[in-house]
């Protein structure tokens, strides 16, 4: 009489390559899907869609963005990068599809605590993870997710960049280049190292990962009158989010460049690199426009909350363009070809 044995797989072994099989897959899920009552197609074995109920609601906002430089903290940044875009609408993020491809080689270990790390901080935003795509391939050299997430937001609190006008202040949230400081700082400890930086300073910059949300000041916005404009500082920097804000607001916007703020180890590490702060990629920085009558208020409510806010321009006429004044001189504004971090990479 013969028995049948239980198949027992290592999480210590490589997975095979290929889509995520379904004997690891129902205990992944588990621990991943968040109690909605929305959420009326959940994740599982044989679903091919996710689907939830928005009888209630009037606007419903979407992004996508893929995460492909980050390895360390990749589920940090994949929830974050999208729940940001999300929130400079007005939006509430609420539901997140992710595709997850790992390399071969890969780990079930590894494989969990991504996906663990994802499910942490869905958890403490309070957003939903309804579906998505989980494969080793061959096609990828190190863990890329891409995110879509979906948020929810009243007709009357949709924030529409078209709104902004002339006359309008121009604000940015922490400081230049947090994203990128926590980047570099993960990626390139050795080399920062040979440079001059101390491990201490070093481990410090990796700690901006902490800084990436820009949710608490969005909500903070959001809950104000006389908010026109919110935009979300990423890839390319300050430099191409001013003039991403420009073009979708069809103004002109006038800057002055000794405003503009920067921690002093991110000044260090592009002083090192021989990189532009302005075109270093920057989640964690929200630029906010607002009519002069907001102003007092929201920079009040963002000093109750501790988060740091700068004047650092003014919304001019129609048109589109930068005018950028450094101690009341015309200066040049940067059109970096490409961001930073990618020259980085490539050299």
């Amino acid at each position: 009489m013969t028995q049948n044995k239980k198949k027992v797989f290592r999480p210590s072994l490589p997975l095979p390559v290929g889509k995520l099989n379904n004997e690891h897959l129902p205990g992944l899920l588990r621990n991943l899907v968040l109690p909605d009552r929305s959420v009326l197609i959940k994740p599982g074995i044989g679903e091919d869609t996710a689907a939830v109920d928005i009888r209630k609601e009037e606007v419903l906002v979407l992004t996508s963005d893929p995460i492909t430089f980050a390895t360390d903290s990749i589920g940090h940044y994949t929830l974050l990068v999208n729940a940001n875009d999300i929130a400079t609408s007005g939006a509430l993020p609420r539901w997140l599809l992710v595709t997850a491809l790992f390399p071969p080689g890969t780990t079930l270990a590894g494989l969990r605590g991504t996906l663990g790390e994802l499910r942490k901080i869905c958890r403490k935003e309070g957003i939903s993870i309804i579906g998505g795509h989980t494969e080793i391939t061959p096609a990828v050299t190190q863990p890329v997710l891409v995110g879509t997430l979906a948020g929810t937001v009243p007709r009357s609190g949709l924030i529409d960049k078209r709104s902004i006008r002339k006359g309008d202040l121009i604000l940015l949230t922490k400081a230049l280049a947090v994203e990128g400081t926590a980047l570099i700082a993960q990626r390139f400890p050795e080399k920062l190292k040979l440079l001059g930086m101390t491990e201490e300073e070093i481990a410090s910059c990796r700690k901006y990962i902490r800084r990436l949300s820009i949710l608490p000041e969005a909500r903070i916005a959001a809950s104000l009158p006389g908010i026109s404009g919110l935009h979300d500082v990423t890839e390319g920097g300050l430099a191409t989010a001013l003039r991403e804000l420009s073009i979708a607001g069809g103004r002109r916007l006038r800057v002055d460049m000794e405003k503009i703020p920067i921690f002093p180890r991110t000044e260090k590490i592009c002083h090192l690199l021989n990189l532009d702060p302005l075109g270093l990629i920057a989640s964690g920085s929200l630029l906010i426009c607002c009519r002069k009558s907001t102003h007092s208020t929201l920079i009040n409510n963002l000093k109750k909350a501790r988060i740091r806010a700068s004047l650092i321009g003014e919304v001019e006429g129609k048109g589109e363009g930068i005018r950028a004044f450094r101690d009341k001189e015309i200066h040049p504004w940067p059109d970096p070809p490409v961001d930073e971090i990618a020259r980085l990479f490539e050299e």
